[in-house]
């Protein structure tokens, strides 16, 4: 019998044999158990990380990186480049961030894995036409730059290697002359176009060749960028609205935010409702599928059923992932909601609260729907938290 059990205890097979086993395991949900079995077990998860995000906790001392499924335990991402005090405004597959170094100027594309750091134009070109004479009907076009600060950004791509523009462009919510702006490799200003959308939008996110926008009234507004000869971009932008009306919250004094992100396989676009109790915090999300009519402009709505994914919600930095398995997904969420001024105020903030983090269950099995799971630390001098995507 004793023979027999230590045939079968497998807690100290060799780390290169469980590293073999756990890279060969698809499933999220399997590489959570696996690491949970023992500490030799843990320890092989660790050093064999999964794609899952970091959650990045910047500060104007030292910036810490908090693991899904690992806590601080090391080992930890590389952090080549830390600026120090930088508000960090969206994150991009690979290591990439949208930062400003000066709080609301200074922009960059920064690369935290490589060190790596593309500057951006602090100034947005508008594009005018003004009559030449009072009682002439001649117009003419001139344009003028103006000051732009970046509230939330996305990105089309990862930025190349050298000096070629490829396929990425930057999409930012914006605060100033201009509520939307756009930016490609070898532009030395932002560009905008005509559009409706209004300076209270609140996410962002790239999908199926397109950008979109959405604002508390749940309008989508989309936007297609194309390459000009010589070298510029023209902005297409369109309006979609809901057809279902916006409704109120359902509490007194409660905050409904918004999230825009692709689904894990890529096929829909997905719109996460988070709404926020004035004393419980956040308690309950709403995950939809937004569909485009047939025959029409407008989009619709429909419950998106969270089966097998993980979403990662924040403004800018929204990714979802497979699970591999049918269970009920879960979604993680940060503290970047802004109780006073809106959207708006992520400018106007000397603190950003770190206190309403967690993560939601789709079909809890406990009255308590949400977990605080995640680290609630002292408010940071410099930035929200983020997603730090691998």
């Amino acid at each position: 019998m004793a023979a027999a059990a230590a045939a079968a205890d497998w807690t100290n097979l060799h780390k290169d044999h469980l590293t073999r086993i756990f890279l060969l395991l698809a499933c999220i949900t399997d590489r959570i158990k696996f690491s949970t079995l023992c500490k030799h077990w843990r320890s092989v998860a660790l050093h064999n990380p999964s794609p899952l995000p970091w959650l990045l906790m910047p500060s104007t001392t030292v910036t810490s990186c908090y693991r899904i499924f690992g806590g601080f335990s090391n080992p930890r991402p590389s952090l080549a480049d830390h600026p120090r005090g930088a508000r960090f405004c969206g994150s991009f597959q690979g290591g990439w961030f949208v930062v400003a170094l000066e709080q609301i100027r200074g922009h960059a594309l920064l690369n935290l894995r490589s060190g790596e750091r593309v500057q951006l134009p602090d100034r947005v070109r508008i594009r005018e036409r003004f009559s030449m004479n009072k009682g002439d009907v001649h117009l003419k076009n001139y344009t003028r730059k103006c000051p732009v600060f970046i509230r939330a950004a996305t990105m089309s791509a990862a930025p190349p290697a050298g000096d070629g523009a490829g396929t990425c462009v930057v999409a930012a919510l914006t605060n100033g002359q201009t509520n939307i702006a756009f930016w490609r490799p070898g532009m030395d200003c932002w560009a905008t176009t005509k559009t409706e959308l209004r300076g209270d939008a609140e996410d962002l996110a790239f999908h199926d060749g397109w950008f979109y926008a959405i604002t508390p009234r749940e309008e989508l507004f989309r936007y297609k960028v194309s390459n000009r000869a010589n070298g510029a971009i023209k902005v297409r932008g369109h309006e979609k609205t809901m057809c279902e009306s916006w409704k109120a919250p359902l509490v007194s004094g409660e905050i409904v935010s918004r999230y825009l992100l692709p689904s894990a396989s890529g096929k829909d676009l997905l719109m996460v409702k988070r709404y926020v109790h004035p004393a419980r915090g956040t308690w309950r999300f709403q995950v939809f599928a937004l569909q485009q009519q047939e025959g029409g402009p407008a989009f619709c709505r429909r419950f998106y059923r969270m089966w097998g994914q993980v979403l990662f919600v924040g403004r800018g930095c929204s990714k979802a992932f497979d699970t591999g398995n049918r269970q009920a997904g879960c979604i993680f969420f940060l503290d970047d909601v802004c109780p006073r001024g809106g959207a708006m105020s992520v400018l106007q903030q000397k603190q950003y609260l770190c206190t309403d983090t967690g993560s939601f269950s789709c079909l809890p099995r406990h009255p308590d729907e949400i977990s605080r799971c995640l680290p609630q630390g002292m408010a940071s001098e410099s930035s929200p938290w983020i997603w730090y995507l691998q």
